[in-house]
């Protein structure tokens, strides 16, 4: 019995281990088996080897995003020149999130003289014979991947390039339609989207000798340019970036970009900002501190962070010009002031002096307003010119201001500069030169403004009130 009631036990307990085991299952509760996933940054760039199912829901959406224009809501690619980088910038970004750059199965690189060079950067530095013989592996019928993912990545470049023009813009590559529709061997014509591009880059920069001139010469004028852009260095560095990335994609240089750029900072209208980069020059050209074996990208990589500092400065007011800039500046603005305040005080003077021209010619009357010179008495010249002669001799240092002679006492004035029988005091000469001088000083001493006037200016401004009759 007691061995039956042992045997009961041990078998209640394996029932009960296995409820217990069995409840997650009963409750729905087992976790789900995890399964292993492979890192993609895109869909696109998923598997980026394999050939793309679109039989699959996955596998539509990777050939709609593929061929979508790169161009949401904006006007599409209309061959202009000045749109060029933006364009090639959009391409890019295409290209590398549908991985149509893969090692293996990419289309965008191609090989001249041994070296592998990129389609999309530089374009201009790989023929179009050596695109459309490097690339029959994907179109060519008998090629290694014409059934595999290279195909695809061609056919999806090659419509989303078309969805990305102008109705205008590809009625003028189709003129070298010859060009990216080729032969696959069996006489059917298949789309070439390198090669395509390749049209597409050549029609918008032109791939001449005067259009590498031409950019050459846009690249140049940078300096002209930041004179015009407010000081805007990331405008400068676009323009600068616009044209020098086509002139090398065309494979092409400038020797001096360097130079061009320092001199186009010098023309930025910020005192701190042009002291900071002339510094930068001076290390540049000496090959000191960390301008030492630096190039065009690092000096405006410089640039660029004194630019976003000052303005980024809350407490400096970005424009702000040198002490002596400053100087220069008020002192053209006080000249255009006296400028204005003068022509004002000339038109008045210049009214009054016609006046007096207008009374004189009134006077004059029968003599048609000739001025009558005063008559002196010539019946003894000899005698009348030695006795001014010594009227003209004033007295040397130290001598009397006073002397008689003929019975007469005689006074050396100052203002006529000559012996007369009125003192320096009573003379109207004088008087007259005092009055004028306290005129100037109490009437014409500040402008209307209240700007105080220049001694010159109070001088018009005082003729202006004289009544020449």
């Amino acid at each position: 019995m007691a061995d039956l009631n042992a045997a009961v036990a041990n078998l209640n307990q394996q029932m009960a281990n296995l409820i217990a085991a069995l409840q997650p299952i009963l409750t729905g509760t087992v976790p789900a088996p995890t399964a292993t996933v492979t890192h993609a940054a895109t869909p696109g760039t998923h598997n980026v080897t394999a050939l793309i199912d679109y039989s699959t829901r996955t596998g539509t959406s990777i050939y709609q995003d593929g061929i979508k224009s790169l161009f949401d809501d904006e006007e599409k690619f209309d061959l202009q020149n000045d749109k060029a980088t933006a364009f090639v910038d959009k391409v890019r970004a295409r290209v590398k999130k549908m991985g149509w750059d893969n090692a293996t199965q990419g289309i965008t690189t191609y090989q001249v003289d041994g070296q592998p060079v990129d389609l999309i950067e530089n374009y201009g530095l790989i023929e179009m014979s050596v695109i459309q013989d490097q690339s029959k592996p994907w179109y060519e019928s008998t090629g290694a991947q014409v059934n595999q993912r290279a195909s695809q990545n061609n056919q999806m470049f090659y419509e989303m390039l078309m969805a990305s023009m102008t109705q205008s813009a590809i009625d003028r590559v189709n003129v070298y339609k010859d060009e990216f529709m080729l032969d696959d061997t069996t006489g059917k014509l298949v789309e070439n989207a390198a090669a395509l591009y390749k049209v597409i880059m050549r029609c918008t920069t032109l791939d001449t000798l005067t259009t590498n001139k031409a950019l050459r010469d846009k690249v140049k004028d940078l300096p002209a340019i930041a004179a015009t852009a407010a000081g805007n260095v990331d405008t400068i560095h676009s323009y600068f970036n616009d044209n020098y990335n086509q002139l090398r994609a065309r494979g092409a240089d400038i020797d001096d970009k360097e130079d061009i750029l320092f001199a186009a900072y010098e023309n930025v209208p910020d005192a701190k900002f042009r002291s900071y980069m002339a510094k930068k020059s001076e290390e540049y050209y000496d090959q000191t501190g960390d301008m030492a074996g630096k190039d065009w990208k690092f000096i405006m990589k410089r640039a660029k962070e004194k630019y976003d500092q000052l303005k980024g400065d809350t407490h400096y007011e970005w424009g702000t010009p040198s002490p002596a800039e400053q100087q220069v500046i008020a002192l053209q603005a006080e000249l255009a002031d006296v400028k204005s305040e003068n022509l004002q005080i000339s038109k008045k003077l210049k009214a009054k002096l016609k006046e007096g021209k207008k009374d004189g010619k009134k006077e004059g009357g029968a003599q048609g307003g000739q001025k009558q010179k005063n008559q002196k008495d010539k019946s003894n010249k000899n005698r009348q010119k030695k006795d001014e002669a010594w009227k003209k001799v004033g007295p040397k240092a130290g001598e009397p201001q006073t002397k008689e002679k003929d019975g007469k006492k005689w006074n050396w004035c100052e203002h006529h500069q000559a012996w007369c029988i009125h003192t320096p005091d009573e003379c109207e000469v004088g008087k007259k030169l005092k009055a004028s001088k306290t005129t100037i000083a109490n009437q014409a001493e500040v402008n209307d403004s209240g700007k105080k006037n220049s001694y010159a200016q109070q001088v018009l401004a005082h003729l202006a009130t004289i009544d020449f009759e």
